[in-house]
């Protein structure tokens, strides 16, 4: 049985499925399978997958009518031989030492190892052939080491760049039918785990593709973006983790609110806004206690949508004096 499983759901990516499949058969680490899902692409990527599983046997081919992202990993999961799993998206690339170095890093107590990513639209020059020196950092899942990763972008919302033990993926397996999926369940992964170990070490080329899913123009199945936060804020509420939790909730009501604007700009959406400003006002109302507004626009985009002005001025108020009892205390 391979030690790793390497998962890549493909979707209309012929122009650059050559290149990730290729930086991942040049890895130093051998002892892994490929597992290629074409999701129902509509160019010659399900071709180019054929065509390389004729070339090496470790690697697997599927194909599958559309069904997104969420359900083609859950699927590579769900045949995967590997104890270990590492997911790439098929317009990236990954280091040749990428999963040795990621492997030398699990243990027992560690059941993720993470590396640090390079974000752009063209590849370095030098991203393959510099040989990566590199030291690893061994982080407890606490409430304090989860709030500084909470705004390393790649380490606490991204599947990519992981190598994770394939028991906890299937304990908390992705959400079909959704985008923004990674930011609803990688949190639930990192939390399964006593530590993390982690190279800052740019092993993992996330392309910048402007027809990725998450670049695509605003519509409504953006409003998963909350789906996610709302996933993040039932979890933390059943924990002790007290900091996290109201900075969870902070970061919902305010992407609730942004999201609201974004609905007034098209008339066709005034119902949805009407909604969304409903279900915000609950949240609002049921978490006072738990939201505390570190800057004042946000305070005033959230209770300017909820609010006249002179209840908002009350509220203000009251936030005011709560933050002069935190001061003296």
């Amino acid at each position: 049985m391979p030690k790793i499983s390497v998962i890549v759901p493909v979707y209309n990516v012929e122009k650059y499925l050559h290149e990730c499949i290729d930086s991942i058969l040049a890895q130093t680490f051998t002892d892994f399978e490929l597992i290629l899902i074409n999701d129902g692409s509509k160019d010659n990527s399900g071709s180019i997958c054929d065509e390389y599983a004729t070339k090496d046997e470790r690697i697997s081919v599927f194909h599958q009518n559309n069904q997104g992202q969420a359900a083609s990993r859950n699927f590579g999961v769900a045949i995967a031989k590997g104890e270990w799993i590492h997911f790439v998206d098929s317009d990236d690339l990954i280091h040749p030492k990428m999963l040795e170095i990621l492997f030398g890093a699990v243990d027992e107590t560690a059941q993720i190892s993470m590396c640090g990513v390079y974000k752009g639209e063209t590849l370095p020059k030098d991203f393959v052939s510099v040989n990566k020196d590199y030291s690893l950092r061994k982080r407890p899942i606490n409430e304090e080491e989860l709030l500084l990763m909470y705004d390393e972008e790649y380490h606490y919302w991204i599947a990519c760049a992981k190598l994770i033990k394939k028991e906890i993926i299937e304990a908390h397996p992705f959400s079909y039918g959704r985008i923004y999926e990674d930011t609803g369940v990688v949190f639930k992964w990192i939390n399964e785990t006593k530590f993390v170990n982690i190279t800052d070490e740019q092993l993992y080329f996330y392309r910048i593709n402007p027809n990725s899913t998450t670049n695509v123009d605003f519509s409504l199945k953006t409003l998963d973006h909350l789906w996610a936060f709302e996933e993040q804020v039932n979890f933390y509420k059943n924990t002790d983790y007290n900091e996290i939790k109201k900075l969870v909730c902070k970061k919902y009501v305010v992407a609730c609110a942004k999201m609201y604007y974004r609905l007034l700009e098209n008339k066709a959406w005034a119902k949805d806004a009407q909604k969304l400003k409903n279900r915000l006002k609950l949240f609002v109302t049921e978490n006072e206690k738990l939201i505390d507004y570190n800057e004042d626009w946000e305070f005033n985009m959230v209770y300017g949508i909820l609010y006249s002005q002179p209840i908002r001025a009350i509220f203000r108020l009251k936030r005011y004096m709560k933050h002069k009892l935190k001061r003296t205390k």
